[in-house]
């Protein structure tokens, strides 16, 4: 079964070329970043996000990532 492991949104105030702010849902913490891979994924598309860390950034849109965790 696929669970939520990312959620991924873009922040046009951070300093180029890193402006892909990630949160790691499984480990709790955000990084920012210039680019995002993953293979074998499932992503959808929020639109009128309510996730307080991601709305006070201004986020509309949001990215989430569903796969296998390698984690146990």
């Amino acid at each position: 079964m696929k669970k939520l492991l990312y959620r991924i949104r873009y922040k046009k105030t951070l300093q180029e070329p890193k402006r892909i702010v990630v949160w790691d849902v499984e480990n709790n913490r955000e990084y920012v970043t210039d680019k995002f891979h993953m293979e074998n994924c499932t992503v959808e598309m929020s639109y009128g996000n309510s996730i307080q860390q991601e709305k006070r950034c201004g986020a509309k849109v949001i990215l989430e990532i569903f796969g296998e965790s390698d984690r146990n």
